[in-house]
């Protein structure tokens, strides 16, 4: 045994030369790191036979084949490399090759103690010949990792863990491309998640950033420079604990017109496209082509072979939001693909990483979630409504349908942009993430806009939700959804007036979701009827072309003598009309041209419409007497008087929250502060007096302790009685939200 250092001179162990047989030359294998447990180890590979494409697994492949101390194998493939190294110039990355390319082998030792590994090489699809094994020992670490193994489902089977055994609950954002200074960008980005206590992250493998096979000329003739900014921030990542989400691919690889942005039309430049040599005639033949699958299994091959050795790796993502251009797809062919691809990535990767894809919100597509080569299904949300009341049914919905793992992997309160003078105070922002985290998906929501967290330094936010979250032990064992009292349907129509109080106006957000099947009736007694506004009322004013679509859209309210209706509309599809009727009676009709000839919601008309109303009790419907639809922003009714609701009814906070025995974790809304309504608002009403009633607890004493969901300052505490299954817990005054820790009073 001779000692040998690396580049960075560390002495390590190895054993003797690399011996061959089959070839002229004697190759020879060094690693490049010492070699120990749970840290990757890399060899460099010199003297392989040449060939005429070394990116082209049918003109030569080289794996290793590793033996283990504890008799587990492992054949990992080797990948054609170039190094770099890298400089800022001003705010750009500037990149310089680093050496001679050559080959590459990556390994991930498990356990200590001696290893071996053989090469093979095939040319050609010939076996050229074999390496005698070459020894190497593998020691372990003066300060081992906290964490070890590759990520899974775990037993629970909704969240994740690593192969010890420890959850892995995901607090994280997106941070899927950099800008103009590469690799810095993450230097900064990864460095101050993993100080908020982040652990995830997302990356695509976008033309503009990580790409490697995304323009003509790429073919099988991969960017090696951006494979080694991917390389860096894998490192990275690994160093800070943030485990990585890698996205194969995004729609706007086959899309063919500019989108709002005026780009993301990439299938004139796809490598794969029949204008520029590759086998897809159409964008559909990307599926069912047997040369395009080829070409795209070699391209996934390489990936396993850079970077499926990282244990931080937590998932592959084949899309993302295929389903934005089916328009030129076949929904079918894009599942069957999923299937065989699914099947042969597992295959072919041996570290076998967890696989998934991504939709857009709009299009849950259960023939894909439902697919067992899915292992966790995903969710896009932007611009949802009251998203403390609404990411929780649907992370349910995923769980009851698909009986896996679910993550909502993308949030935002605007897909157009940060937006945050919708969103000034953050409510709507800061309610989705810890929505998504207690509601039984496998994290926090996703947020996107990475670029505006990081330059408005949001991260204490995150911080907030691990220092609360962390010590309860949230994701390990069975956390199961809480169950809240019904809170009761809101009246339709509005009681009598209260005596005393003057007129007030309201403006009422709508529901953003096209094909939203909502209730279509909303009495507005007071201004805080804004809070229930998006749960009832529709943007999307449908006529006869959707007739399953066309819900109602009413108002009751009472009215003064000069009390005025204002609709905001955005856009118009094709042959609307746009009516407004007073106790059944027609008082306002307008034709609506589609303007711009499209069916796209793009600030079209974006206009006031405005209508008198008569005095009194009134029920006032928008209507849609013509084909296609029309499209609100929102509606305001001024000149109201204020009502009692009948029956004594009246709102409650929005509660979302997860239960493991007796101990429960909770997230309180208050309606006056959900996102949108109310949102601009400096200041929001407190809400007093109230108190949670939650289903399923045995009998006893509870105690919860309250904190601030925005810095985890604890707020105080409050006590409750369980009886007959039912917790009733007082809630403490509170401006906006609230997050609770209850457990029981021994």
């Amino acid at each position: 045994m001779n000692p040998r250092r690396s580049r960075a001179g560390t002495p390590f162990a190895c054993a003797g030369l690399l011996l061959w047989t089959g070839v002229a030359a004697t190759p020879t294998l060094e690693p490049l790191e010492p070699p120990q447990t749970w840290s990757r180890l890399e060899f460099r590979l010199d003297a392989i036979p040449r060939a005429t494409n070394p990116l082209d697994p049918d003109a030569i492949q080289v794996e290793g084949r590793f033996s283990a101390p504890d008799g587990q194998t492992l054949t990992v493939p080797a990948f054609w490399y170039q190094g770099y190294t890298r400089r800022l110039e001003g705010r750009n990355e500037v990149l310089t090759p680093d050496g001679e390319p050559g080959w590459r082998l990556r390994f991930l030792p498990t356990v200590p103690g001696w290893h071996t590994v053989t090469l093979s090489v095939q040319t050609n699809g010939v076996l050229a010949g074999e390496s005698a094994p070459y020894r190497f020992e593998v020691a372990v670490p003066r300060t081992p990792r906290s964490r070890q193994g590759y990520v899974r489902v775990a037993a629970n089977g909704r969240y994740f863990e690593t192969g010890d055994g420890q959850a892995l609950p995901l607090i994280g954002h997106c941070a899927c491309w950099h800008h103009s200074r590469g690799t810095y960008d993450y230097d900064d980005w990864l460095a101050a998640m993993a100080e908020a206590g982040e652990n995830y992250t997302r990356l695509w493998m976008a033309p503009w950033a990580f790409g490697i096979e995304t323009e003509p000329g790429a073919r099988l003739n991969y960017r090696l420079d951006r494979a080694w900014q991917l390389d860096h921030v894998f490192e990275q990542a690994a160093a800070h604990g943030i485990y990585l989400m890698l996205c194969f691919d995004y729609h706007g690889m086959f899309e063919t017109r500019p989108d709002y942005w005026g780009s993301n039309d990439n299938w004139k430049n796809h490598p794969y496209n029949a204008v520029h040599g590759g086998p897809c005639a159409s964008q559909n033949e990307f599926f069912t082509e047997p040369a395009a699958r080829r070409l795209y299994e070699k391209r996934l091959r390489y990936l396993i072979a850079r970077y499926g050795y990282s244990a931080h790796l937590l998932a592959w993502q084949f899309f993302n939001e295929i389903d934005n251009v089916y328009r030129y797809l076949k929904p079918a062919d894009v599942t069957a693909w999923h299937a065989a691809m699914g099947d042969w990535l597992k295959t072919q990767d041996p570290w076998k990483h967890l696989v998934t894809t991504s939709l857009t919100g709009s299009s849950e597509r259960p023939e894909i979630w439902r697919l067992p080569q899915m292992e966790f299904a995903m969710y896009h949300s932007y611009a949802q409504a009251d998203p403390a009341a609404a990411l929780p049914g649907i992370a349910h919905r995923f769980l009851e349908r698909y009986a896996k793992p679910m993550m909502i992997g993308e949030f935002g309160t605007d897909w157009r942009g940060w937006r945050r003078e919708q969103d000034p105070h953050l409510r709507g922002w800061r309610q989705g993430l810890w929505a998504g985290a207690l509601s039984g998906s496998v994290g926090t929501s996703m947020s996107w806009w990475w670029e505006s967290i990081h330059g408005e330094q949001l991260y204490p936010t995150f911080r907030a939700m691990h220092d609360f979250l962390t010590p309860t032990g949230w994701g390990q064992g069975r956390w199961e959804v809480l169950e809240f009292a019904p809170r009761g349907k809101a009246p339709a129509e509005v009681g009598e007036p209260r005596a005393g109080e003057g007129p007030f106006a309201v403006t009422l957000p709508l529901d953003a979701a096209w094909g939203a099947r909502l209730d279509g009736s909303l009495a507005v007694a007071d201004a805080d009827a804004a809070s229930q506004s998006t749960a009832r009322l529709s943007r999307f004013v449908h006529g006869t072309a959707h007739a399953d679509l066309r819900i109602p859209f009413r108002l009751s309210a009472w009215l003064t003598n000069d009390a005025r209706l204002v609709m905001r509309l955005n856009s118009v599809s094709g042959g609307a009309v746009l009516t407004v009727r007073v106790d059944g009676e027609e008082m306002f009709r307008r034709s609506l041209p589609n303007k711009d000839g499209g069916s796209e919601v793009n600030q079209e008309y974006n206009e006031d419409v405005v209508v008198g109303l008569p005095g009194g009790r009134r029920s006032i419907e928008v209507h849609n007497a013509g084909a296609d639809w029309f499209n609100l922003d929102w509606v305001r009714l001024e000149n109201v008087l204020p009502a009692a609701y009948p029956d004594g009814w009246k709102p409650s906070p929005i509660a979302v929250g997860l239960r493991r025995e007796q101990q429960a974790l909770v997230y309180v809304v208050n309606p006056r502060a959900s996102f949108p309504a109310n949102a601009t608002n400096t200041v929001v009403a407190p809400w007093r007096d109230a108190a949670l009633e939650i289903q399923g607890f045995p009998a006893g004493r509870h105690q919860a302790a309250w904190f601030d969901p925005a810095s985890a300052r604890r707020l105080g505490e409050t006590v409750g009685d369980a009886r007959d299954g039912r917790l009733t817990l007082p809630l403490p005054e509170f401006a906006e939200d609230l997050a609770g820790r209850i457990e029981p009073i021994p």
